[in-house]
């Protein structure tokens, strides 16, 4: 590839990432852009298209990062979330315990 072509790679990136935001605030999510990065593919097989190929390698590129990032954001909530119920139930709990009435004998 030369230089050109990494240059419309990185590119193809950064308007993923853009696009994808962009449809994370209308509540969409990221999936569209890379739908039309797989679309993208035959595409540039067919015209035989090295531009529309880096395009579409760094539309998928960054349509994967925003969705594993998302993943791994969201997969993290989970674990913070079940942490504090966790810790919340073992404090009711131990409150319940320390007011039981035969704890005084």
């Amino acid at each position: 590839m030369t230089f050109l072509h990494l240059l419309v790679l990185a590119l193809g990136v950064v308007a993923a990432v853009v696009a994808a935001d962009l449809l994370g605030h209308r509540d969409i999510g990221p999936w569209p852009v890379g739908l039309v990065a797989l679309l993208m593919f035959p595409v540039a097989g067919w015209f035989y298209s090295p531009w529309l190929a880096a395009l579409a390698l760094g539309l998928g590129l960054g349509a994967s990062a925003v969705i594993t990032v998302s993943w791994a954001r969201s997969v993290i909530r989970r674990r913070h979330a079940r942490r504090t119920q966790a810790r919340d139930r073992d404090q009711a709990r131990t409150r319940q315990l320390e007011k039981h009435p035969l704890r005084k004998l």
